[in-house]
């Protein structure tokens, strides 16, 4: 007889809340009616009952926060590239093959970072350790599935290619890939907080005057000769035009003639002036042994002073004209020396500060106190304040600080010490650098990649018709100044003209990278991004021939020209290549590394990009090699495809459906699947981004030129 369910069973509402199915048709799967006993029980006259066998026990459901998803995630991620590791070693270790005590994810020695505050007579500051800094924001980027896609595509490779199958050279590929991909993922905000060269500040007083100096009497005759003859420094930084020749020599009297204490703002703005004229009177000295070595010893000198100088920034600075000129010419200095992060930073509070004292607004009634020069001075603080603000957010793929809606004052400067065709030069940078920010705002930032793609192309169009009528109006500027200047200013103008033009087409090829290719055109980019890289790669060396032999210029420009702003032509040119194994662009990367050689020894930030660049030239010319290897012997080892996973991880190509390539015995699952425009564009966009993030990191694990001796 069928036995009741109702008194005592596990499986009863009183219980557990609610009524389960019984054991029976639990087992046989079968519709239970809940009843007791069920119906089926019944027909089959069987004892119904419900104890819960058969069903896995529910596992209590937990919220769980995204941050901590992610950390989870990421977790895996270096787990696998952990057995990665491990595995290349054990197989390099059975084969044979000469490999280099070191790992191939290069760990640097410990760090800290101080941000520092004078309190008191000492600098105090709290220290970082590394692996305690969270990861700098770099903006939004799907590239952590493609990250594991990659690792778990090359476990299985590996596991089918023994490294001897494998050159040196491609091994060597393959591990810089590698490491980059790490680097990817292991990127801190570490390098945002502290400077190489900053100095404790003395104890005692800990003040800045008792910071060394350079001589007096070797600072007299600069400042002498640089009001008489304004060097190629000032005359850039008073056409970008917040430092008068003449503030700059009052600011050398207050610190080498201190009756009082003078401000920490003057101790930065005179450091960065000297660095400047005494680096280039280093330059311009030649083979005179003597006075390259004095005058390195100085702007060494005055470097360490720069840098504690900011590192002692307090964060809550008044605001102040001297304050705002030390922000930017620290900003400045920061790009120079290859930290964007640190140039953001300080250009920030740069630009808070002109906006707190209203640099932003047109002047009305009696504002304009202080006549019109001081106005002028106001203003041109400001717009310098705004064009790093637009190129550094487009560098870092972050939003501007300061908004368009916001501006009143005017972008004409009456009062400027500049001969007529700076003025409009200068008003051409400020509308480049208004472009810039719409070009992140409308085509890279993430509102506008979950925009249409016809609204990003409309959007596209309407760019690059602006960015041609500033290059239309620079070449004017240019013949006009041509005219009417004498050879040497000529000259001088005709090298920051042709950097503009190199800026202007790396500008307009990142507007052309967002437009779809169109049907028949091979690839991922568009024909007009592919030519218009190549304009701007061919500008370069024509900018690098009149810089002649002189490092100092060529460094500046690379400085302000390639590091500064996203130099996209030589990513768009090396994805190009991997599309479509085109040579003459392979020889144009090479042309465009061999052009930086000449700069490596006057600039770290320099030697960086060579050091980078040629290990994409590298890859870029070992995967041309392994396709061709791989097209005549159908039977390799695709070596190719482990590239393309790797170059797909970083953004840097698209991640094919078949990448997979059957003998591997994975799938690639949603990452390569589910990979369309707008994902390829924002993916591209980040890996471009963080290409040229590595710059700030430590690279000396890289060494590319041995790739050819075949060590």
């Amino acid at each position: 007889m069928p036995a009741d369910r109702a008194k005592g069973d596990p499986g009863d509402a009183s219980n557990n809340g609610a009524i389960r199915a019984c054991d029976q048709c639990r087992i046989r799967k079968i519709r239970c009616d809940k009843e007791s006993p069920c119906s089926n029980c019944r027909i089959a006259q069987r004892l119904c009952s419900s104890t819960g066998a058969g069903q896995k026990p529910k596992e209590a459901r937990q919220r769980v926060l995204i941050s901590t998803q992610y950390e989870r995630k990421i977790d895996q991620i270096e787990e696998r590239l952990a057995g990665i590791e491990a595995l290349l070693r054990k197989l390099a270790s059975s084969g044979g093959v000469h490999t280099s005590p070191e790992p191939p994810f290069h760990e640097p020695p410990p760090s800290s970072a101080t941000i520092a505050s004078s309190v008191g007579g000492e600098t105090s500051g709290t220290v970082y350790d590394r692996d305690e800094l969270d990861s700098a924001f770099e903006g939004n980027s799907s590239l952590s599935a493609h990250t594991a896609f990659a690792s778990e595509f090359l476990e299985h490779a590996v596991e089918r290619t023994s490294l001897r199958d494998l050159s040196p050279n491609m091994q060597a590929a393959l591990n810089s890939l590698q490491q980059i991909v790490g680097m990817q993922n292991k990127s801190s905000g570490a390098h945002e907080v502290r400077f190489a060269n900053q100095k404790p500040l003395p104890k005692g007083t800990g003040t800045f005057r008792e910071l060394p100096m350079p001589p007096l009497a070797a600072v007299i005759p600069v400042l002498r000769e640089m009001k008489e003859t304004p060097p190629g420094t000032f005359t850039l930084i008073s056409v970008c035009c917040f430092m008068a020749i003449e503030d700059f020599a009052d600011a050398c009297r207050q610190v080498y003639f201190a009756l009082e204490d003078y401000s920490h703002a003057t101790f930065i703005i005179v450091n960065a002036g000297l660095y400047y004229l005494f680096q280039e009177k280093a330059v311009l000295a030649g083979d005179d042994i003597a006075a390259v070595r004095d005058y390195t010893g100085y702007y060494e000198l005055c470097r360490d002073n720069l840098e504690t100088g900011l590192a002692n920034l307090n964060l809550f600075l008044p605001a102040t004209i001297d304050n705002i000129e030390a922000l930017l010419l620290g900003a400045s200095y920061a790009i120079e020396v290859s930290r964007p992060s640190l140039a953001w930073q300080l250009n920030m509070t740069a630009a808070q500060l002109c906006q707190a004292l209203g640099y932003h607004r047109a002047p009305s009634g009696n504002a304009s106190e202080g006549g019109q020069e001081l106005m002028d001075k106001k203003g041109l603080l400001f717009w310098f304040a705004y064009m790093l603000d637009r190129g550094l957010a487009l560098r870092l793929g972050r939003a501007s600080v300061i908004r368009d809606f916001d501006i009143t004052v005017s972008r004409t400067i009456g009062s400027i010490n500049a001969p007529e065709p700076w003025k409009e030069i200068l008003q051409l940078w400020i509308s480049h650098a208004e472009v810039q920010g719409k070009i992140y705002e409308q085509l890279y930032s993430p509102g506008s990649l979950v925009r249409p793609v016809s609204e990003r192309i409309e959007a596209a169009q309407l760019l690059a018709s602006e960015l041609k009528r500033i290059a239309q109006k620079a070449a004017m500027a240019r013949a006009q100044g041509s005219a009417s200047l004498n050879k040497t200013k000529a000259t001088v103008m005709e090298m920051v003209m042709k950097s503009d033009e190199v800026s202007f087409l790396s500008s307009l090829a990142l507007v052309y990278r967002a437009t779809p290719s169109v049907g028949g055109f091979p690839g991922t980019f568009s024909p007009e991004c592919i030519e218009t890289a190549r304009a701007a790669m061919q500008t370069h060396q024509e900018a690098m021939r009149l810089m002649g032999s002189n490092q100092w210029t060529a460094a500046s420009y690379i400085h302000w020209t390639i590091l500064y702003a996203p130099f996209v032509p030589f990513i768009v040119i090396f994805c190009h290549i991997i599309e479509t194994a085109n040579v003459e662009d392979l020889n144009r990367l090479r042309d465009f590394i061999e052009s930086l050689q000449s700069v490596c020894t006057v600039s770290e930030g320099v030697e960086k990009l060579h050091r980078l660049f040629q290990v994409l030239y590298n890859v870029a010319s070992l995967y041309l090699e392994a396709k061709v290897q791989q097209q005549q012997d159908q039977d390799m080892t695709p070596i190719g495809n482990e590239f393309d996973v790797y170059l797909s991880a970083l953004g840097l190509m698209p991640l094919d459906e078949n990448m997979s390539g059957g003998a591997v015995g994975i799938d690639a699952g949603p990452p390569a699947a589910g990979v369309n425009q707008t994902t390829q564009l924002g993916d591209w966009f980040s890996g471009n981004r963080h290409m040229m993030g590595l710059l700030e990191e430590d690279l000396s694990q890289f060494n590319p030129t041995t790739w050819t001796n075949g060590s």
